[in-house]
């Protein structure tokens, strides 16, 4: 892309709203069991990467930086998002590229970010650009989702199709996992079909309920399945090696 057609393009701004909300679910949230389960598997996966002292880690779409605090002090941590997030120490351009050297940083983090991404290529392969060769990718995104802006949401995958997408980018899948399978999302999508039809004394007491079934029928799905199909995929990619690339 040349620089006369990104610097005319109006680059998107961060959407600045309160997301306590999703950090801190209540007991009548509507989206209670994912907005509990997504936080403590990324936790299990930062562990996963296995980073080392003095790590540079970016988080690429950093929001209100609800994960800073899963990494431990002696790694450097990155936020990257659009421009007016001040907490964002780089800023994602027009054209969703980075200002950052290339080969630079250890892991890159993306929670919930890609499918409100307008080219996922163009992300992805920014993702690949500046991680170190061996370095890897931690990734959650959207399989089956309403629809929910912020500002704007593109994209849902299949399993396939997010693997497809990663690898086509360059990266190794070394792990691959969906959170709150098919039966639980039925359960979801019912309820979120559902809640508003009732009267309004009736709504915080429908959705306790049907999240006591969400988390029920999360149970009685197993790993295998929810890799196939799921609310949520979490992948870990490795960018190939130098030896690898040359």
């Amino acid at each position: 892309m040349s620089s006369s057609t990104s610097e005319s393009k109006a680059a998107p701004r961060y959407l600045i709203v309160d997301r306590a909300w999703i950090r801190r679910p209540s007991r009548t949230h509507y989206m209670r069991h994912i907005a509990t389960v997504l936080p403590q598997a990324i936790g299990r996966l930062i562990e996963r990467l296995q980073l080392v002292h003095s790590s540079r880690v970016l988080d690429f779409g950093c929001a209100d930086q609800p994960y800073r605090n899963f990494f431990s002090d002696d790694v450097k941590y990155i936020g990257a998002d659009l421009q007016g997030n001040a907490l964002a120490e780089v800023v994602i351009d027009a054209s969703g590229r980075l200002g950052v050297e290339d080969n630079t940083v250890d892991a890159v983090l993306s929670t919930q970010v890609l499918e409100h991404v307008g080219d996922p290529a163009v992300y992805l392969s920014e993702s690949l650009r500046v991680l170190k060769p061996g370095g890897q990718l931690l990734l959650s995104t959207h399989g089956m989702m309403v629809l929910h802006r912020d500002p704007v949401d593109y994209w849902r995958w299949t399993s396939d199709g997010l693997r497809h997408a990663v690898e086509q980018a360059g990266f190794e899948v070394i792990h691959f996992e969906g959170l709150m399978g098919l039966g639980a999302t039925g359960v979801q999508f019912l309820q979120d079909a559902t809640v508003l039809k009732l009267p309004r004394f009736m709504q915080r007491a429908y959705i306790m309920i049907m999240q006591c079934f969400v988390t029920l029928a999360d149970r009685l799905d197993n790993d295998q399945s929810k890799a196939l199909n799921a609310l949520v995929f979490a992948v870990i990619a490795r960018k190939p090696s130098a030896e690898k690339t040359s």
